[in-house]
Protein backbone atom coordinates (compact mmCIF):
# COMPACT_ATOMS: atom_id res chain seq x y z
CA UNK A 1 0.00 0.00 0.00
CA UNK A 2 1.43 3.33 -1.06
CA UNK A 3 1.43 6.14 1.46
CA UNK A 4 1.66 9.79 0.49
CA UNK A 5 3.14 12.04 3.13
CA UNK A 6 2.17 15.68 2.82
CA UNK A 7 4.32 18.16 4.65
CA UNK A 8 2.26 20.78 6.43
CA UNK A 9 5.15 23.21 6.12
CA UNK A 10 5.62 22.83 2.36
CA UNK A 11 4.13 26.19 1.38
CA UNK A 12 6.72 28.82 0.60
CA UNK A 13 4.68 31.97 0.61
CA UNK A 14 2.07 33.59 2.78
CA UNK A 15 -0.04 33.96 -0.35
CA UNK A 16 -0.39 30.19 -0.49
CA UNK A 17 -2.10 30.25 2.89
CA UNK A 18 -4.77 32.57 1.53
CA UNK A 19 -5.24 30.29 -1.47
CA UNK A 20 -5.56 27.28 0.83
CA UNK A 21 -8.15 29.12 2.89
CA UNK A 22 -10.23 29.69 -0.22
CA UNK A 23 -9.78 26.14 -1.51
CA UNK A 24 -10.86 24.72 1.87
CA UNK A 25 -13.66 27.22 2.46
CA UNK A 26 -16.24 24.43 2.82
CA UNK A 27 -14.19 22.88 5.63
CA UNK A 28 -13.93 26.31 7.23
CA UNK A 29 -17.73 26.64 7.13
CA UNK A 30 -18.07 23.17 8.67
CA UNK A 31 -15.81 24.16 11.58
CA UNK A 32 -17.75 27.40 11.91
CA UNK A 33 -21.10 25.59 12.10
CA UNK A 34 -19.72 23.15 14.66
CA UNK A 35 -18.38 25.95 16.86
CA UNK A 36 -21.72 27.75 16.85
CA UNK A 37 -23.60 24.58 17.78
CA UNK A 38 -21.18 23.71 20.60
CA UNK A 39 -21.29 27.25 22.01
CA UNK A 40 -25.03 27.20 22.66
CA UNK A 41 -25.56 23.46 23.17
CA UNK A 42 -27.52 22.56 26.32
CA UNK A 43 -28.15 26.22 27.20
CA UNK A 44 -31.63 27.16 28.40
CA UNK A 45 -32.08 30.26 26.25
CA UNK A 46 -29.66 29.30 23.46
CA UNK A 47 -28.79 31.99 20.95
CA UNK A 48 -30.64 34.60 23.00
CA UNK A 49 -27.34 34.95 24.86
CA UNK A 50 -26.05 36.74 21.76
CA UNK A 51 -28.66 39.44 22.42
CA UNK A 52 -28.61 39.52 26.22
CA UNK A 53 -24.85 39.52 26.77
CA UNK A 54 -24.06 42.87 25.08
CA UNK A 55 -27.14 44.46 26.67
CA UNK A 56 -26.26 43.38 30.22
CA UNK A 57 -22.58 44.28 29.75
CA UNK A 58 -23.49 47.70 28.40
CA UNK A 59 -25.92 48.36 31.25
CA UNK A 60 -23.15 47.49 33.74
CA UNK A 61 -20.80 49.95 32.00
CA UNK A 62 -23.49 52.65 32.02
CA UNK A 63 -24.07 52.19 35.75
CA UNK A 64 -20.43 51.97 36.84
CA UNK A 65 -18.57 54.22 34.43
CA UNK A 66 -21.44 56.49 33.42
CA UNK A 67 -23.65 57.12 36.43
CA UNK A 68 -21.04 56.55 39.16
CA UNK A 69 -17.66 57.45 37.64
CA UNK A 70 -19.16 60.09 35.30
CA UNK A 71 -16.82 59.19 32.45
CA UNK A 72 -17.03 61.70 29.56
CA UNK A 73 -18.58 60.38 26.33
CA UNK A 74 -17.83 63.13 23.80
CA UNK A 75 -21.51 64.05 23.58
CA UNK A 76 -22.96 60.57 23.03
CA UNK A 77 -25.60 59.05 25.33
CA UNK A 78 -24.02 56.55 27.70
CA UNK A 79 -25.97 53.64 26.22
CA UNK A 80 -24.72 54.27 22.69
CA UNK A 81 -21.20 55.16 23.78
CA UNK A 82 -20.67 51.84 25.55
CA UNK A 83 -22.78 49.64 23.28
CA UNK A 84 -20.82 50.69 20.18
CA UNK A 85 -17.56 49.85 21.91
CA UNK A 86 -18.85 46.64 23.44
CA UNK A 87 -20.07 45.16 20.14
CA UNK A 88 -16.77 45.66 18.33
CA UNK A 89 -14.46 44.88 21.25
CA UNK A 90 -16.32 41.73 22.29
CA UNK A 91 -16.09 40.38 18.75
CA UNK A 92 -12.36 41.11 18.59
CA UNK A 93 -11.68 39.52 22.00
CA UNK A 94 -13.76 36.46 21.12
CA UNK A 95 -11.86 36.10 17.84
CA UNK A 96 -8.28 36.28 19.04
CA UNK A 97 -8.84 34.28 22.24
CA UNK A 98 -10.72 31.62 20.28
CA UNK A 99 -7.97 31.48 17.66
CA UNK A 100 -5.36 31.08 20.39
CA UNK A 101 -7.02 27.91 21.71
CA UNK A 102 -8.31 26.53 18.41
CA UNK A 103 -5.31 24.44 17.36
CA UNK A 104 -5.01 22.71 20.73
CA UNK A 105 -8.76 22.16 20.77
CA UNK A 106 -8.57 20.32 17.44
CA UNK A 107 -5.40 18.37 18.26
CA UNK A 108 -6.87 14.95 17.43
CA UNK A 109 -8.06 16.01 13.98
CA UNK A 110 -4.84 17.85 13.17
CA UNK A 111 -2.70 14.85 14.10
CA UNK A 112 -4.76 12.48 11.92
CA UNK A 113 -5.82 14.38 8.79
CA UNK A 114 -3.99 16.79 6.52
CA UNK A 115 -5.54 20.12 5.69
CA UNK A 116 -4.16 23.66 5.90
CA UNK A 117 -4.06 24.29 9.64
CA UNK A 118 -4.87 27.97 9.18
CA UNK A 119 -8.45 26.90 8.43
CA UNK A 120 -9.00 26.12 12.12
CA UNK A 121 -8.32 29.61 13.58
CA UNK A 122 -9.88 31.25 10.52
CA UNK A 123 -13.14 29.40 11.21
CA UNK A 124 -13.20 30.93 14.70
CA UNK A 125 -13.15 34.42 13.19
CA UNK A 126 -15.93 33.44 10.77
CA UNK A 127 -18.08 32.06 13.59
CA UNK A 128 -17.60 35.25 15.59
CA UNK A 129 -19.02 37.24 12.68
CA UNK A 130 -22.47 35.78 13.39
CA UNK A 131 -22.49 37.23 16.91
CA UNK A 132 -21.04 40.49 15.63
CA UNK A 133 -23.72 40.85 12.95
CA UNK A 134 -26.49 40.46 15.54
CA UNK A 135 -24.82 43.02 17.81
CA UNK A 136 -24.28 45.38 14.87
CA UNK A 137 -27.96 45.20 13.91
CA UNK A 138 -28.88 45.92 17.53
CA UNK A 139 -26.54 48.93 17.48
CA UNK A 140 -28.28 50.27 14.38
CA UNK A 141 -31.67 49.78 16.03
CA UNK A 142 -30.66 51.54 19.25
CA UNK A 143 -29.05 54.37 17.27
CA UNK A 144 -32.27 54.89 15.28
CA UNK A 145 -34.37 54.80 18.44
CA UNK A 146 -32.15 57.40 20.13
CA UNK A 147 -31.88 59.62 17.05
CA UNK A 148 -28.17 59.03 16.41
CA UNK A 149 -28.26 56.83 13.32
CA UNK A 150 -26.27 58.06 10.31
CA UNK A 151 -25.42 56.39 6.99
CA UNK A 152 -21.75 56.32 7.99
CA UNK A 153 -22.54 53.45 10.39
CA UNK A 154 -23.23 51.25 7.37
CA UNK A 155 -20.65 52.71 5.00
CA UNK A 156 -17.73 52.48 7.44
CA UNK A 157 -18.41 48.96 8.72
CA UNK A 158 -16.56 47.04 5.92
CA UNK A 159 -13.37 49.01 6.58
CA UNK A 160 -13.66 48.62 10.34
CA UNK A 161 -14.34 44.89 9.99
CA UNK A 162 -11.26 44.50 7.80
CA UNK A 163 -9.11 46.12 10.49
CA UNK A 164 -10.71 44.11 13.29
CA UNK A 165 -10.51 40.70 11.59
CA UNK A 166 -6.99 41.19 10.24
CA UNK A 167 -5.67 42.15 13.67
CA UNK A 168 -7.52 39.41 15.56
CA UNK A 169 -6.52 36.64 13.14
CA UNK A 170 -2.91 37.81 13.01
CA UNK A 171 -2.56 37.92 16.80
CA UNK A 172 -4.56 34.70 17.17
CA UNK A 173 -2.32 32.78 14.75
CA UNK A 174 0.79 33.66 16.74
CA UNK A 175 -0.86 32.65 20.01
CA UNK A 176 -2.26 29.44 18.49
CA UNK A 177 1.16 28.33 17.26
CA UNK A 178 2.77 29.15 20.60
CA UNK A 179 0.00 27.48 22.61
CA UNK A 180 0.48 24.25 20.68
CA UNK A 181 3.98 23.99 22.14
CA UNK A 182 3.76 26.00 25.35
CA UNK A 183 0.51 25.37 27.21
CA UNK A 184 1.24 28.30 29.53
CA UNK A 185 -0.01 30.51 26.72
CA UNK A 186 -3.66 29.53 27.23
CA UNK A 187 -3.40 30.66 30.85
CA UNK A 188 -1.96 33.99 29.74
CA UNK A 189 -4.59 34.66 27.05
CA UNK A 190 -7.36 35.89 29.43
CA UNK A 191 -4.86 38.19 31.13
CA UNK A 192 -3.71 39.49 27.74
CA UNK A 193 -7.34 40.15 26.78
CA UNK A 194 -7.85 42.22 29.94
CA UNK A 195 -4.70 44.25 29.29
CA UNK A 196 -5.72 44.90 25.69
CA UNK A 197 -9.19 46.00 26.78
CA UNK A 198 -7.69 48.56 29.15
CA UNK A 199 -5.45 49.76 26.31
CA UNK A 200 -8.50 50.17 24.06
CA UNK A 201 -10.91 53.11 24.57
CA UNK A 202 -13.84 50.90 25.55
CA UNK A 203 -14.71 52.51 28.89
CA UNK A 204 -13.24 55.93 28.08
CA UNK A 205 -13.00 58.14 24.97
CA UNK A 206 -9.74 58.32 23.03
CA UNK A 207 -9.82 62.10 23.47
CA UNK A 208 -9.12 61.68 27.21
CA UNK A 209 -5.67 60.17 26.59
CA UNK A 210 -2.50 62.28 26.51
CA UNK A 211 -1.46 63.52 23.07
CA UNK A 212 1.62 61.28 22.92
CA UNK A 213 -0.53 58.21 23.60
CA UNK A 214 -3.01 59.16 20.87
CA UNK A 215 -0.13 59.54 18.43
CA UNK A 216 0.85 55.88 18.89
CA UNK A 217 -2.71 54.54 19.26
CA UNK A 218 -2.46 52.90 15.83
CA UNK A 219 -0.28 50.19 17.41
CA UNK A 220 -3.57 48.89 18.81
CA UNK A 221 -5.87 48.85 15.74
CA UNK A 222 -8.96 48.37 17.91
CA UNK A 223 -8.49 51.87 19.30
CA UNK A 224 -9.28 53.23 15.84
CA UNK A 225 -12.15 50.78 15.31
CA UNK A 226 -13.93 51.56 18.58
CA UNK A 227 -13.46 55.31 18.11
CA UNK A 228 -14.69 55.18 14.51
CA UNK A 229 -17.90 53.36 15.45
CA UNK A 230 -18.62 56.13 17.94
CA UNK A 231 -17.80 58.75 15.31
CA UNK A 232 -20.34 57.08 13.01
CA UNK A 233 -23.02 57.88 15.59
CA UNK A 234 -22.19 61.59 15.33
CA UNK A 235 -21.68 61.55 11.52
CA UNK A 236 -17.95 62.16 11.94
CA UNK A 237 -15.51 63.68 11.50
CA UNK A 238 -13.22 60.65 11.32
CA UNK A 239 -9.54 60.44 12.13
CA UNK A 240 -8.47 59.14 8.72
CA UNK A 241 -4.80 59.20 9.60
CA UNK A 242 -5.41 56.93 12.59
CA UNK A 243 -7.65 54.65 10.51
CA UNK A 244 -5.11 54.42 7.69
CA UNK A 245 -2.23 53.61 10.02
CA UNK A 246 -4.38 51.11 11.92
CA UNK A 247 -5.32 49.35 8.67
CA UNK A 248 -1.64 49.11 7.75
CA UNK A 249 -0.73 47.76 11.19
CA UNK A 250 -3.58 45.23 11.18
CA UNK A 251 -2.46 43.90 7.78
CA UNK A 252 1.09 43.74 9.14
CA UNK A 253 -0.18 41.70 12.10
CA UNK A 254 -2.04 39.38 9.72
CA UNK A 255 0.92 38.83 7.40
CA UNK A 256 3.26 38.42 10.37
CA UNK A 257 0.87 35.98 12.01
CA UNK A 258 0.56 33.91 8.84
CA UNK A 259 4.33 33.84 8.43
CA UNK A 260 4.87 32.78 12.06
CA UNK A 261 2.15 30.13 11.84
CA UNK A 262 3.64 28.81 8.58
CA UNK A 263 7.07 28.47 10.18
CA UNK A 264 5.64 26.20 12.89
CA UNK A 265 2.92 24.44 10.93
CA UNK A 266 5.00 21.41 9.96
CA UNK A 267 5.61 20.55 13.62
CA UNK A 268 2.07 21.03 14.91
CA UNK A 269 0.97 17.42 14.45
CA UNK A 270 4.06 16.12 16.29
CA UNK A 271 3.84 18.68 19.10
CA UNK A 272 0.15 18.09 19.74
Amino acid sequence: MNTTIISAGQHERVRQFLKDLWDYRELCLTFMERDLKVRYKQTVIGVLWVVLQPIFTTLAYVLIFGKIARMPTDGLPYMLFYFAANVSWSAFAREFTGCALSVEGNAYLISKVYFPRVVVPASVVCASMVDFLIGWLMLNGIAMWMGHWHWQLVAMTPLLLAIQCSASLGIGLVLAALNAQYRDVKNAVPFLAQIMMLATPVIYPLSQLPVWVREIAFINPMAAVVTAYRDCLTAGPFDWQLLGLSLFVSVFYLVGGLWFFRRREAKLADIL
